[in-house]
């Protein structure tokens, strides 16, 4: 039997598989650099499994996101999807002018470019200022860092009587911080509607209403989200039809006019979708999967405290085999703090479903009780 075959192949598939890992480690150091841009913290556990656990997981949700738009839009996605066949079936075998084919392609790459342009304008780019939305500077609160990021120039004037203090805050900022990042101050900063204003709002009745106070288009809890994650599904859709349109467009006209053309709107295509893509995990860890944390009880001892054992409830950022660190949120005024606990100091631990970061610091805003400290 001859083994140069055998070896070929199983080199091939031993080289698939390092490119998928190393595809899939990349996806997600992408959204993790994200999440932690977001919360303003670095969690610290950059090890390939927990890296490819994170993109395997953007990958079935942003599946799943897809179908469920797709659900929605179902006679839509059908029009299109008959309409796009006919006219591969058309071209290929009817006898039509020699300009019909790269006319075709450019009236269907066309509105495909100026879709994913507007992807990366109106959606992805407005992600890149929103940072240390978890743990602000300076002991600020994380929710008025968020407001003065989303809307800079928000002026003392246009806030309604009774708002709350991290609104306040956040007037009051505008003027004595630059926030996190001079990024804040960026045009994608401030905008109302934004990808930034609706995780806000997806997080939080409350802040939402704030948010309105202010002048930004107001959203309810779940409608909010919804707009987030349809939003996100309509980038992944155009990067999946921009692959598509990369890999079948496959014609090389006759005439110099029309090949130039189509080869001007194919690399514009390339460069944009290739820039969208690479964005899509990075807008998952801050849209997506940012701020749900696990939530639990817990006991433990400190030996620097007055009493002993200390113990509360909190969202646990992240958890090795030596600690666990906590989120701390400052009951009434919101600040944030991270507590580490070694794991041999634990006496107690009990684990609850995930809670929503955001939504748990405008609780502690908003009501003040035994959930904060």
């Amino acid at each position: 039997m001859d083994q140069q075959p055998i070896l070929k192949s199983g080199l091939i598939t031993l080289l698939a598989g390092m490119s998928a890992t190393a595809a899939f480690a990349a996806t997600g150091f992408i959204a993790e650099f994200g999440r932690d841009q977001l919360l303003g913290i670095n969690l610290s556990d950059w090890s390939v499994q927990r890296l490819t656990l994170l993109a395997g997981r953007c990958a079935a949700d942003s599946f799943f996101l897809v179908l469920n738009l797709q659900e929605r839009h179902w006679i839509l996605v059908t029009v299109c999807v008959v309409a796009a066949g006919a006219g591969m079936v058309l071209l290929r075998h009817r006898k039509l002018p020699a300009w019909a084919a790269p006319a075709a392609e450019c009236a269907l790459a066309v509105p495909l470019l100026i879709w994913l342009l507007m992807s990366i304008t109106n959606f992805e780019g407005p992600t890149v200022p929103l940072r240390g939305w978890i743990m602000a500077p300076n002991g600020q609160s994380p929710l008025s860092t968020a407001i003065r990021q989303l809307h800079p120039t928000v002026s003392a004037s246009s806030v309604a009587a009774g708002s709350r203090d991290y609104v306040k805050s956040a007037v009051t900022a505008t003027a004595a911080s630059p926030g996190v990042t001079r990024l804040s101050e960026y045009y994608y900063g401030n905008r109302s509607d934004g990808p930034g204003a609706l995780l806000l709002e997806s997080s939080s009745d409350e802040v939402g209403q704030q948010l309105k106070a202010i002048g930004f288009t107001y959203h309810a809890r779940d409608a909010a989200r919804n707009l987030l994650y349809n939003g996100y599904a309509r980038v992944v859709t155009v990067c999946i039809l921009a692959l598509l349109y990369i890999l079948l467009s496959r014609q090389s006209p006759e005439s110099k006019l029309w090949g130039d053309l189509l080869t001007v709107v194919r690399v514009a295509v390339i460069i944009t979708s290739g820039v969208a893509t690479v964005l899509l995990p990075y807008v998952y860890g801050k849209l997506v999967d940012s701020t749900l944390f696990s939530n639990c009880h817990i006991a433990y001892t400190d030996p620097t405290a007055k009493t002993n054992p200390q113990g509360g409830e909190f969202p646990v950022i992240s958890q090795t085999d030596t600690s666990l660190s906590l989120l701390w949120i400052q009951s009434g005024g919101g600040h944030t703090q991270i507590i580490q606990i070694p794991r041999d100091k634990v006496l107690s631990l009990e684990f609850e479903s995930d809670v929503d970061a955001l939504a748990k610091i405008s609780k502690c805003i908003e009501q003040p009780g035994s959930e904060c400290q």
